[in-house]
């Protein structure tokens, strides 16, 4: 069933861009910033359930806006740019939830809000603390679930689970990442958005096996965490 804006409505949305008018049909209460310093000086700037960021800002650039918000709220984040700005991998990044280009029609941001929207309500389902932890079967080259669903790596995945594993609750830099999979020579440019993609399959891999929370997350500046208990075996 295609989503509708009556599905959408849930409180309030912060529009931040001059670059288009906010449809009025996406929430029950649509607030309008000309730019990120108008935004920044509201009072409630942090207390909105939605935000709409248009990368191209006068002011507060996109991403350090995105970076902002998200360091404040857990609020679903649409972003608005155009991928051949070569900010799309770096919007994701820095915290927003999904990117759509600036002129997307109105029914693509009801749709990209509502999935959104699902992702969070089901990732504070599963958030409550699991009875199991997920566990890394090496020898096997499989990711077990917390509800026993077994998720088969790729040689690149388990490289990567592995470092996470290995840092037992912290974060793992890039660099790590880059070197465990290509090599110690590896290094930024073209590799760095190699492993974007890589970590982007692993995290689809684990999004298709039906687990409504994926644990492998970007740190902003730093690489990537698994936030969930993780073992090895």
């Amino acid at each position: 069933m295609k989503p509708t804006s009556a599905s959408l409505h849930r409180a309030s949305l912060a529009w931040i861009g001059h670059k288009r008018v906010a449809p009025r049909s996406l929430a029950d209460a649509v607030t309008g910033f000309e730019d990120s310093d108008d935004f920044l000086l509201a009072p409630n700037a942090f207390d909105f359930d939605f935000y709409v960021v248009h990368l191209a800002q006068r002011g507060v650039r996109g991403i350090d806006l995105i970076r902002l918000i998200r360091r404040r709220s857990t609020a679903g984040l649409l972003v608005l740019g155009d991928e051949a700005e070569g900010e799309f991998v770096l919007a994701l990044d820095s915290g927003a939830d999904m990117v759509l280009r600036p002129d997307a029609p109105t029914d693509h941001l009801v749709a990209a809000m509502a999935a959104v929207r699902r992702r969070l309500q089901q990732q504070t389902a599963a958030s409550a603390p699991a009875s199991r932890p997920w566990t890394l079967l090496d020898a096997h080259a499989t990711l077990l679930a917390p509800d026993g669903t077994r998720i088969p790596l790729s040689e690149s995945d388990l490289a990567i689970v592995g470092c996470l594993a290995d840092a037992e609750g912290g974060k793992v830099g890039r660099r790590v990442l880059m070197e465990r999979l290509w090599g110690a020579e590896a290094a930024g440019g073209s590799t760095e958005n190699a492993l974007h993609a890589t970590v982007y399959r692993l995290r689809k891999r684990i999004e298709q096996a039906g687990q409504p929370l994926v644990p492998v997350h970007a740190v902003a500046k730093v690489g990537y965490e698994f936030r969930a208990p993780l073992v090895r075996r």
